[in-house]
């Protein structure tokens, strides 16, 4: 099935790579100035929260959420809990800390994070399965046979998924699959251990957190596929091709790791959105950041362009309903993957609310007529 998808792709390439004209790898880089939503349209509730918002408008508003910061620090986890509807754990439940070694399985630090969201009445997001990163040494270092590694993706996704059950709401199930190179014929990027010694690794990683008959749902996750390009074209191919063939699959994931002036379209967002909901699919923005390095010392016109980034990014999801979550790689400056000096995210170093926090919650609160069915 999954060569008969790269036969179709191929063809894609040579037809839409030179009309789109531009790549993937970064977006265009933009020079005019963003206007603030906030300024023209104001809030109906400036002391509201961002959970409280986001459940008015039926939209999860998400942070990923660090185990050892959640432990450690008080007023890191009491802002994950007041602020934020649903939770991923960053880096907790992936394959490396999950099965350290050959079928041992570990789950302390997924399960506290998930015990954290239960506790708090917030929904859990679980990240993820199968990617080509954060793999165990056991997994990585040793040339196993395409049948061998078959066998460890299916032990792998039985285990946990029956671990956690319906509990989560969601899981990533195939974290950044697609190619990152638009000229090539192989939509499928070449990663270790899975591809391409499991050609169909995609495919049956469905197919198995399907057969756990759980309840979550099934997202493919991956990024600068934002927009309308050809990386999310060949997104787009493989989701149809899976409902083609019956695969189960039930959302996309769209990361949304983008910069205060390269950012894709909004329009081109929502218009993405829109295409994957007419296939009947759930969309998330999982993993926004924007980062903002002119955002140092209090750059008053660089954080409002990054808060109006964050605005019309989250203004393209509110136009479809089939857009049902937004979610931040993070809370807080103060951790962040990307490190502090990129003030990429809603709250400041010391958990202030930044003009990106109240862009977002001028948007959840006034931003109408209601969404275009799109599922």
């Amino acid at each position: 099935l999954m060569m008969a998808f790269q036969m179709i792709v191929a063809l894609l390439v040579l037809t839409t790579c030179s009309a789109l004209g531009h790549k993937w790898e970064a977006y265009p880089k933009q020079t005019t100035p963003l206007t603030l939503w906030q300024d023209s349209h104001g809030f109906t509730d400036r002391n509201q929260t961002l959970r409280e918002a986001g459940a008015a408008r039926g939209l999860f508003m998400g942070a990923a959420t660090n185990h050892q910061h959640a432990v450690s620090d008080e007023a890191y986890a009491q802002l994950i809990v007041r602020e934020y509807s649903l939770i991923t754990a960053e880096n907790s439940c992936k394959f490396g800390p999950t099965e350290p070694g050959k079928d041992k399985f570990q789950y302390d630090d997924c399960s506290y994070l998930l015990g954290l969201a239960r506790a708090a009445n917030i929904t859990f997001r679980a990240h993820n399965l199968i990617w080509g990163n954060y793999n165990p040494d056991w997994l990585t270092s040793t040339n196993y046979t395409p049948e061998e590694l078959r066998a460890f993706q299916a032990s792998h996704i039985g285990n946990v998924t029956q671990e956690f059950g319906s509990q989560p709401y969601c899981w990533d199930v195939v974290n950044e699959a697609i190619t990152d190179d638009s000229h090539a014929s192989d939509p499928f990027k070449k990663v270790v251990p899975w591809y391409p010694a499991v050609s169909d690794y995609v495919y049956q990683a469905f197919i198995e957190a399907s057969a756990s008959q759980s309840g979550f749902l099934l997202f493919y996750n991956d990024y600068a596929a934002e927009g309308t390009n050809p990386k999310s074209d060949r997104i787009y191919a493989m989701v149809q091709d899976m409902q083609k063939n019956k695969i189960p699959i039930d959302g996309v994931g769209l990361q949304m790791h983008i910069h205060v002036d390269r950012y894709p379209a909004f329009a081109d967002v929502s218009a993405n959105i829109k295409r994957l909901g007419a296939l009947g699919l759930e969309v998330h923005i999982t993993e926004m950041d924007v980062s903002c390095p002119f955002c140092a010392n209090g750059n008053t016109t660089a954080l409002s362009q990054q808060a109006a980034v964050y605005g019309g990014i989250l203004g393209a999801c509110l136009e479809n309903s089939n857009c049902k979550s937004f979610e931040t790689w993070g809370a807080t400056d103060k951790y962040t993957w990307l490190g502090s000096q990129n003030y990429p995210l809603l709250f400041d170093e010391t958990m202030a609310p930044k003009p990106a926090y109240y862009e977002v919650l001028s948007r959840l609160q006034t931003q109408f007529p209601s969404p275009v069915v799109t599922k």
